[in-house]
Order: structure tokens, then sequence, then C-alpha cells
């Protein structure tokens, strides 16, 4: 606090409110910078946000100097400050960027994997909607698959295989062979229809095991909405809107926007902290560092007096050595040019 109250000496409460409302934008800058600087050396976050810094307090030290008549230093300060802004806007750029842009990505990948989950369980249920009406339909069309099994009937096979076998030894296949290949024929196929009906009850039951498995999957599957999408997506509309009167924007609107309200917020961290410190060195009371200037004017007609040789003397009061003597050297100046 020393060091502000040298910088800035006595402010008044609205002078008071722009620097810490100057500190607190700088610290988020700062931070801002440094971050971006970590992602390659912790050097290189030092740096930054000291960067920062200098980049914040430099137009101030510019208007100092130029009040101080220092107006050289004032003019090479100024333009210092004009690549450093550059660096500086850069850096809020990447950092805002990367920012919105891994919170869009982030919400993207997590919403993909809501959307197969939800897609495995559509698949599943599907898939088994469908076994269940094969399965309805089979027992619907064959009444008796609820009265035999398939290896009761598989167990008449033999018997009537030997009956035919039988039958045709006797002088071909009569009518009763023919009679018991019918039969078997008959029992063979309800056999596979058996066998159908039991293959899809197993895999309607294993089906919804995995369903309801995959079902717990997907509930913990949070959908996640991305804050920044859903603007981009609005200033994109309204955009479109304004400029086309459509509500569809296209491709290029989209990125457009997206780019600009990246800028534009990169710009207000860059330039925010700089303009807050500078209006609050507007409103200095009185500065430190520098002494109390008492000047007493003395009446119009005390002001200039006639010496006996005729020359003029112009009376100044000043406690301020350094313009004392300035003013000291222009009155001998004026007094010299009245003599003469």
């Amino acid at each position: 606090m020393t060091i502000l109250k040298t910088m800035f000496g006595e402010l008044s409460p609205w002078g008071r409110f722009w620097l810490y409302l100057g500190l607190a934008s700088l610290t988020a800058a700062a931070g801002m910078s440094f971050m971006v600087g970590w992602k390659m050396t912790a050097l290189h976050a030092v740096f930054l946000a000291c960067l920062s810094f200098v980049t914040a307090f430099l137009p101030e030290a510019a208007y100092r100097a130029w009040q101080d008549g220092k107006r050289g230093v004032a003019v090479i300060l100024g333009l210092c400050s004009l690549p450093l802004f550059a660096v500086e806007f850069g850096q809020h750029a990447a950092y805002t960027a990367g920012i919105r842009g891994h919170e869009i990505a982030e919400a993207r990948v997590q919403n993909t994997k809501y959307d197969g989950a939800q897609d495995t369980v559509a698949e599943n249920k599907t898939q088994l909607a469908f076994w269940q009406r094969r399965l309805e339909t089979l027992t619907t069309q064959n009444g008796w698959t609820a009265t035999v099994t398939a290896d009761g009937l598989r167990a008449k096979l033999p018997s009537l295989e030997l009956a035919i076998a039988q039958e045709s030894k006797r002088g071909g296949c009569g009518p009763v062979c023919l009679l018991r290949t019918k039969e078997r024929d008959e029992i063979a196929a309800r056999v596979k229809v058996l066998e159908e009906t039991n293959d899809l009850s197993a895999k309607i039951a294993h089906a919804k095991t995995v369903l309801a498995g995959i079902r717990d999957k997907a509930a913990a599957v949070e959908h996640k909405s991305s804050q920044t999408e859903h603007m981009n997506k609005f200033l994109s509309k309204a955009v479109a809107l304004l400029g086309s009167g459509d509500l569809k924007p296209s491709e290029k609107t989209e990125e457009g926007t997206q780019l600009s309200a990246n800028l534009a917020i990169a710009l207000a961290g860059t330039g925010l902290p700089a303009l807050a410190l500078f209006v609050a060195g507007l409103y200095r009371v009185k500065r430190k560092d520098e002494d109390e200037i008492v000047r007493t004017v003395p009446p119009i007609e005390e002001r200039y007096s006639r010496k006996p040789d005729g020359s003029h003397t112009i009376i100044v009061e000043n406690h301020n050595d350094k313009l004392r003597a300035q003013m000291a050297a222009f009155c001998h100046t004026i007094n010299s040019k009245v003599a003469a």
C-alpha cells in the first residue's frame, strides 16, 4: 500500500474506487497471463504476469512524465506501451479461446458418450422387440408349443425311422411307409419350431439382462450443457437475424461470431486494468512525492513596482525552490528588457 500511496498520492473516494477496480482487474488479468505461461514453463508464467503489471501501469507512468515536463520520456513510454499491449492482448486472446474452446469440446465429448449410451439402449431395445415379435408369431401360429417339448418329440424320431425302414424292406414304401414318413417329417418340423422358440426365449432373457445393465450405465452418463456454445448460438442467431432476417446462421457467421466474442473478451481484459488505473490517477488530491506549492499573488498595484532607476520589478512569492529559481530568472530577463 505504501508503494501505491507514493505513486497515486491521496485519492478522492471516486479515485479510490477506480484504483480498487483497476487492481482487481489487474490481478485477474495477470492470473490469466500466468496460466497461459504455465502451459509452457514456470519462467514464462512469471514473465507474462509481470508483463500484465507493466502494461497496466505504463500509461499512468507516461502521463505523469508528461505532467512533470518530461515530454520525451512520456513519448517513449507511450510508444513502448503499444507492442506490450499487443503481446498482452495475444495472451488474453489465447487464454480466452483456450478456455471457451475447451469448454465446448468437453461438452461435446460428454454428449457424444451420452448419445452413444442412448443409442446402445435403443439398438438393444429394437433387437429385443424383434425377438419378442418373432416368438409371439411362432407361438400364435403353433399353439401346440405350450404342450410339448423338443426333447419329447425328438424321442419319437428313432421309432418312426425304424418303422419306415421295416416297411421299405417288405416291398417298398407303401401307404404305411408314406404315413410314417409324413409323421416323421411333421415331428422334425415341430422340433425345429420348438428349438427356435427355446432359442428366442433364451435370447430374450439374455437381452433383458444386458439391456438392464446398459440402462444403468446410460443413466450414469449425464448430458452436459455448454454455456459457451449456447452463447455462441445466441450471438450467431442475433447476427443472422439482424443481417439477413434469418434464424439459421451460416457456418461463416457462427465461426465469425465466436471469434469476435473471443477478441472482445481479450480486448477488455487487456485494456481494463490500464484504463481503471489511469482514471484513478485523475482523481488525485495531493501527491506524496511533490512539495506543496503555495503561491501568494499580491494586488495588481503591488505586482509591478518601479525602482528609482526606472526599472520594474515583478513580485512573486513561491515556496518551491526550483520554481522560484525559474521565476527569478524570468523576472530578471523581464527587468533587463524593461530597463533597456
